[in-house]
């Protein structure tokens, strides 16, 4: 084997062929010199065949040919004597080894001929590591001296992959479609062949890229995805990149319309009010139109519209998320009418409420107007405002008013609501065994009403609000009740606990804190028109944390519902709606969270009716007394026996005396005995508009 270095260093670009100028030569006498393969991968070990041609207009034949063995490569001695191919019948040429250089020599008599190739076989035993060209310096001599090369044999060795790299600002979240731009370069290597583009993930997806630099995706499933890159150079080589990214395809809920114009509306103009339950832009629309950005902030917006003809109109209202998600259409239609009498409804009972009473107060845009009232699939018949239902059994129930004005009949305003005075059943589902070794407890536990809360109590501790699964930990030797109540959306509680009793044995004494705080002490009320005020001491507990107020609408369940969470010592509602129950539970907490079982305060619907006190038997008329309101200037009084009303009147005094007989809406009425319900409205501005408040109260008295 022979060992042969020569330089080729200096050399900045893989061509095939290098040229290369001779000596003094005849100007015809040229050649070519090749290698094949002229591209090769480290370790460029193997078969090589480099080959010399004649040009077809040389004037001589070559007889004499050498090839120099660049530094750092390897070969094996053993060459084969070429034979010259395109000259006919040829006999093999000598081959020598001297030091560097492959010696060959024709035979004699013999040459190479024009356009006659002598190609040498050479195995590569070791190669240079590195990057580069790599060129075998052949010559060609002949009678008239040496040949001018043409090329020279060069082989490229190319170890490097190609380099890819994806535009860094792709987005790291996007919708269903993606889009990404990429760049692929070789330098100085032998340049890209290929580009394959590969979806990893939730959708595997493989195949040449849409073009040199950009690949676009559709169809997308939501959650994280790669997309790889592989640029594949002629060599072979391969370099890859990725860029991970989170596909959101999830479009944003349905924004809700939380203000809009009554309907129908004697107005030519409508405000609305929507909202997002995620960030989003909001678009919206009117009659089908095309849709206009009405975003006011990150997922709130608003639009208005004027000069609107009579008729029905559609609003619609989308949002569209930062990636491109597009939500459903919230639509609300109403009806604008400026020519008929048009009744808004200014009083109502709670889209949801467990009270079987419902006060109704409404008025009309053109004075004097008189109205008719309907409940349910009920008749429209004359009615006043305001207008009381009782003993209203549970559903839902729809109340239509209309305003009638010389003699033309408006558009009724319906409101829809629904009684529920049905309490939740509660079922606790998994519990410890009864004989426990462990100082933690776990508890499951469901509603029969869905959208249904809990309230939780160990032991002697009140009741406070939970969540299920509901874990105790480290409690001791000793036995326990867990008690657990289903509270569902209209404030009903189960009025019978689920209750379950284990005993623990064998851990010793507890850590955990699970005695309760004292109650709240004087806990006082006050009472006006729209306002509720709460006073109480907090207890001496050195560990007291905060209170919690709850309250129940219905006599029939205990308060459950928590309408204030903190360290004051007062509750104060500033919207308070008189003439109704409410029972208040006032809760003091320590800060290991245990509940005390709570002070109680009553409100009952005749705080504000100040004589005849509620239940009050009497045996003579009496005088109806009230709290006096501000800036009333008048009142509404009914009166009900047995459910009929005999007596509407609108005193312009906190009074009004009964009489043993009297007339009302053209009947004769007197005092009988019996029980009586009555209810008072304050007025406000001229009686003849009718514009009425929340009810005042309602109590009861008995005639003997």
């Amino acid at each position: 084997m022979i060992r042969a270095y020569l330089a080729a260093a200096g050399l900045a670009a893989f061509v095939l062929v290098t040229p290369l100028v001779a000596g003094a030569a005849p100007e015809d006498n040229r050649f070519s010199g090749t290698i094949s393969p002229s591209l090769a991968r480290p370790p460029a070990t193997g078969t090589y065949v480099i080959s010399i041609t004649n040009h077809p207009q040389s004037q001589d034949e070559g007889t004499h040919a050498t090839i120099s063995i660049p530094d750092t490569f390897d070969i094996d001695d053993a060459i084969s004597p070429p034979t010259p191919s395109g000259c006919g019948a040829a006999n093999p040429w000598s081959v020598s080894i001297d030091g560097r250089t492959i010696d060959l020599v024709a035979p004699a008599g013999e040459g190479l001929c024009q356009q006659g190739t002598l190609a040498v076989t050479l195995t590569v035993l070791a190669a240079p590591s590195a990057d580069g060209p790599y060129t075998w310096p052949t010559m060609l001599t002949g009678a008239s001296g040496s040949f001018t090369s043409l090329s020279q044999p060069t082989l490229l060795i190319d170890g490097t992959p190609p380099t890819t790299v994806i535009d860094p600002s792709y987005p790291l979240t996007t919708g269903a479609t993606a889009s990404f731009s990429f760049t692929s370069s070789d330098g100085p290597g032998s340049g890209v062949a290929s580009l394959q583009c590969r979806l990893v993930g939730l959708d595997e997806r493989a195949g040449p890229c849409a073009t040199p630099t950009t690949m676009n995706f559709s169809g997308l499933q939501s959650g994280q995805h790669t997309f790889e890159v592989a640029a594949t150079d002629v060599a072979g080589n391969v370099g890859t990149a990725s860029a991970t990214w989170v596909v959101d395809a999830t479009p944003p809920p349905s924004p809700a319309i939380i203000s809009a114009p009554a309907s129908p509306s004697g107005s030519p103009t409508a405000q609305f009010e929507v909202q997002d339950g995620e960030p989003a832009v909001l678009w919206c629309q009117l009659d089908g139109g095309a849709f206009s950005n009405c975003s006011s902030g990150p997922s709130s917006g608003a639009a208005s519209y004027s000069n609107l003809s009579d008729g029905a109109h559609t609003f619609g209202v989308k949002a569209l998320d930062g990636v491109g998600n597009q939500s459903g259409v919230t639509t609300f239609t109403w009806v604008v009418d400026t020519a008929h009498p048009l009744v808004t409804i200014t009083d109502k009972p709670s889209v949801l409420t467990n009270r079987v009473t419902a006060s109704f107060g409404f008025a009309a845009n053109h004075p004097g107007s008189t109205f008719e009232c309907r409940l349910d699939d009920g008749s429209f018949a004359s009615c006043t405002s305001p207008k009381l239902y009782n003993n209203l059994g549970n559903g839902s129930h729809t109340f239509a008013v209309r305003a009638i004005s010389l003699g033309n009949p408006g558009i009724p305003t319906t409101y829809t609501w629904t009684i529920d005075t049905v309490p939740p059943q509660t079922a606790i589902t998994s519990t410890p065994p009864a004989l426990s070794k462990s100082g933690s407890a776990n508890f499951t536990f469901t509603s029969s009403e869905s959208a249904s809360s809990f309230s939780c109590a160990l032991n002697t501790a009140g009741f406070t609000p939970c969540a299920s699964p509901k874990t105790y930990a480290g409690l001791g030797d000793g036995s326990y009740t867990f008690r657990v109540e289903a509270v569902d959306a209209a404030g009903n509680a189960d009025s019978s606990a689920a209750t379950y009793t284990w005993t623990i044995t064998g851990v010793g004494k507890g850590t955990a804190d699970i005695s309760p705080p004292h109650n709240v002490t004087r806990l006082r009320r006050n009472v006006s028109y729209g306002r509720l005020q709460l006073r109480w001491r907090k207890p001496p507990d050195a560990d007291f944390d905060h209170v919690g107020v709850f309250v129940s609408t219905s006599a029939k369940t205990p308060p459950r519902t928590l309408i204030y969470s903190g360290r004051s010592q007062t509750y104060t509602n500033k919207r308070f709606k008189n003439g109704l129950y409410y029972r208040y539970r006032v809760v003091s907490y320590d800060h290991a969270t245990n509940a005390s079982r709570g002070n109680y305060k009553v409100v009952p619907p005749s705080v504000l009716l100040e004589s005849p006190r509620d239940g009050r038997v009497l045996r003579s008329p009496p005088v109806l007394r009230w709290s006096a309101v501000r800036k009333a200037t008048f009142y509404n009084v009914q009166v009900y026996y047995r459910g009929q009303k005999v007596l509407s009147a609108w005193p312009k005094k906190p009074r009004r005396a009964l009489a043993r007989r009297w007339v009302y809406s053209g009947r004769g009425f007197s005092l009988r005995k019996g029980r009586y319900a009555w209810f008072v409205w304050p007025g406000f501005g001229p009686k003849a508009k009718s514009h009425y408040g929340q009810l005042l109260g309602q109590g009861t008295f008995k005639v003997r």
